[in-house]
Protein backbone atom coordinates (compact mmCIF):
# COMPACT_ATOMS: atom_id res chain seq x y z
CA UNK A 1 0.00 0.00 0.00
CA UNK A 2 1.39 3.40 -0.97
CA UNK A 3 0.80 6.77 0.69
CA UNK A 4 -2.13 7.64 -1.61
CA UNK A 5 -3.87 4.38 -0.76
CA UNK A 6 -3.32 5.04 2.93
CA UNK A 7 -4.72 8.58 2.61
CA UNK A 8 -7.74 7.20 0.72
CA UNK A 9 -8.21 4.61 3.46
CA UNK A 10 -8.42 7.37 6.08
CA UNK A 11 -10.83 9.37 3.92
CA UNK A 12 -12.99 6.23 3.68
CA UNK A 13 -13.43 6.39 7.45
CA UNK A 14 -15.16 9.75 7.02
CA UNK A 15 -17.46 8.25 4.38
CA UNK A 16 -18.20 5.24 6.62
CA UNK A 17 -19.48 7.59 9.34
CA UNK A 18 -21.27 9.68 6.67
CA UNK A 19 -19.35 12.74 7.80
CA UNK A 20 -17.24 13.60 4.76
CA UNK A 21 -17.80 17.30 4.29
CA UNK A 22 -20.40 17.43 7.08
CA UNK A 23 -18.26 17.75 10.17
CA UNK A 24 -20.04 20.77 11.59
CA UNK A 25 -23.52 19.33 11.15
CA UNK A 26 -23.18 16.58 13.71
CA UNK A 27 -26.16 15.68 15.82
CA UNK A 28 -26.18 14.69 19.44
CA UNK A 29 -25.22 11.14 18.51
CA UNK A 30 -21.79 9.57 18.97
CA UNK A 31 -20.68 9.69 15.33
CA UNK A 32 -18.30 12.61 15.77
CA UNK A 33 -16.62 10.99 18.78
CA UNK A 34 -16.41 7.62 17.01
CA UNK A 35 -14.99 9.27 13.89
CA UNK A 36 -12.47 11.16 16.01
CA UNK A 37 -11.27 7.96 17.68
CA UNK A 38 -11.07 6.08 14.38
CA UNK A 39 -9.13 8.86 12.62
CA UNK A 40 -6.74 9.32 15.56
CA UNK A 41 -5.92 5.60 15.43
CA UNK A 42 -5.62 5.67 11.63
CA UNK A 43 -3.20 8.63 11.70
CA UNK A 44 -1.11 6.89 14.34
CA UNK A 45 -1.06 3.70 12.23
CA UNK A 46 -0.59 5.45 8.89
CA UNK A 47 2.80 3.89 8.15
CA UNK A 48 4.25 5.20 4.87
CA UNK A 49 1.94 8.25 4.98
CA UNK A 50 2.93 9.34 8.48
CA UNK A 51 6.20 11.13 7.56
CA UNK A 52 4.31 13.13 4.92
CA UNK A 53 1.69 14.40 7.37
CA UNK A 54 2.11 17.67 9.28
CA UNK A 55 3.76 16.40 12.45
CA UNK A 56 2.87 19.17 14.92
CA UNK A 57 -0.66 19.52 13.60
CA UNK A 58 -1.73 15.87 13.21
CA UNK A 59 0.81 13.23 14.25
CA UNK A 60 1.87 14.60 17.65
CA UNK A 61 -1.71 15.33 18.82
CA UNK A 62 -2.86 11.84 17.78
CA UNK A 63 0.04 10.26 19.62
CA UNK A 64 -0.69 12.36 22.72
CA UNK A 65 -4.35 11.39 22.69
CA UNK A 66 -3.53 7.69 22.38
CA UNK A 67 -0.99 7.96 25.19
CA UNK A 68 -3.72 9.55 27.34
CA UNK A 69 -1.67 12.74 27.78
CA UNK A 70 -3.79 14.99 29.98
CA UNK A 71 -2.98 18.18 28.06
CA UNK A 72 -4.01 16.69 24.72
CA UNK A 73 -7.13 15.10 26.18
CA UNK A 74 -8.17 18.45 27.66
CA UNK A 75 -7.44 20.24 24.40
CA UNK A 76 -9.80 17.90 22.51
CA UNK A 77 -12.47 17.57 25.19
CA UNK A 78 -14.97 19.79 23.33
CA UNK A 79 -16.73 18.45 20.23
CA UNK A 80 -16.22 21.67 18.27
CA UNK A 81 -12.45 21.32 18.70
CA UNK A 82 -12.65 17.70 17.54
CA UNK A 83 -14.72 18.72 14.51
CA UNK A 84 -12.21 21.44 13.57
CA UNK A 85 -9.29 18.97 13.92
CA UNK A 86 -11.09 16.36 11.82
CA UNK A 87 -11.90 19.01 9.23
CA UNK A 88 -8.24 19.99 8.95
CA UNK A 89 -7.19 16.36 8.48
CA UNK A 90 -9.93 15.78 5.90
CA UNK A 91 -8.99 18.89 3.91
CA UNK A 92 -5.29 18.04 4.02
CA UNK A 93 -5.89 14.48 2.81
CA UNK A 94 -8.22 15.63 0.01
CA UNK A 95 -5.60 18.12 -1.16
CA UNK A 96 -2.80 15.58 -0.74
CA UNK A 97 -4.56 12.89 -2.78
CA UNK A 98 -5.62 15.37 -5.48
CA UNK A 99 -2.17 16.93 -5.80
CA UNK A 100 -0.39 13.59 -5.91
CA UNK A 101 -2.78 12.18 -8.49
CA UNK A 102 -2.20 15.22 -10.69
CA UNK A 103 1.55 14.58 -10.64
CA UNK A 104 1.03 10.93 -11.61
CA UNK A 105 -1.18 11.72 -14.62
Amino acid sequence: MNEIDKAQEILAIYRFYKMDGKLYNYDEDNRLDELFDAVVHAIDDSGILKPLLPQAEFVIPCRGILQQDRAWLQRFAHQDTRAFFLSDIYDFLKLFTGRTQLRVN
